[in-house]
């Protein structure tokens, strides 16, 4: 008789195991926030990074390798341009669609990435305060993942005129697809 409660309660757990969620992500990473500095494309050497990789939410130099999705500059009235990677150029394998729009809410309202309303293949031009939001689509980073798409936003904060540095504050989200923009949260769709 005590085989036959264990095959039962062996059965029990089976059963309340098969009732999980087979198409739930376990592996997903926390949205992450950072404080970042970039330097110019244009009046700064080349080994400066000038760019920024949302797969990895770290500034990156611009270069030939184009492990980069935006690149910054700093025009003569002391703002800040945003270029996506195609505007900078294009690498052997192609460009990584990039699609940039400004923010209508404060940075810190904007919990969730809009799913439409982005402008592919523009620069943006940022005064201190102003943000925006990236959507890039990338089949290197996200080559099993439902979606392709990896979203960021990005205020300025300050820029340095003499060093020719935008400071600036992002959340990314590490996850292909999620367009949560919350930081420390786990996404859930």
């Amino acid at each position: 008789m005590k085989s036959g409660t264990v095959l039962l309660a062996a059965g029990i757990a089976l059963g309340a195991a098969a009732c999980n969620d087979p198409n739930e992500n376990t592996n997903l990473r926390t949205v992450a926030a950072d404080t970042l500095t970039v330097y110019a494309l244009t009046g700064t050497a080349p080994s400066f990074p000038s760019g920024y990789y949302t797969s990895t939410g770290a500034v990156t130099r611009v270069d030939g390798a184009f492990n980069f999705d935006i690149a910054f500059d700093i025009n003569g009235e002391n703002k800040a341009v945003v270029y996506p990677q195609r505007l900078i150029g294009v690498s052997a394998t192609g460009a990584r669609p990039v699609g940039i729009q400004r923010l209508t809410v404060p940075f810190d309202d904007l919990g969730r990435a809009p799913s439409s309303g982005y402008v592919f293949d523009s620069s943006f031009v940022l005064a201190p305060g102003e943000a925006i939001v990236v959507q890039v689509q990338t089949t290197v980073d996200c080559p099993f993942a439902f979606s392709t798409l990896r979203y960021t936003k990005l205020v300025v904060d300050s820029l340095d005129a003499f060093r020719r540095a935008v400071y600036f504050h992002s959340v990314h989200n590490p996850n292909c697809g999620y367009r949560s923009l919350v930081p420390g949260e786990v996404p859930r769709n």
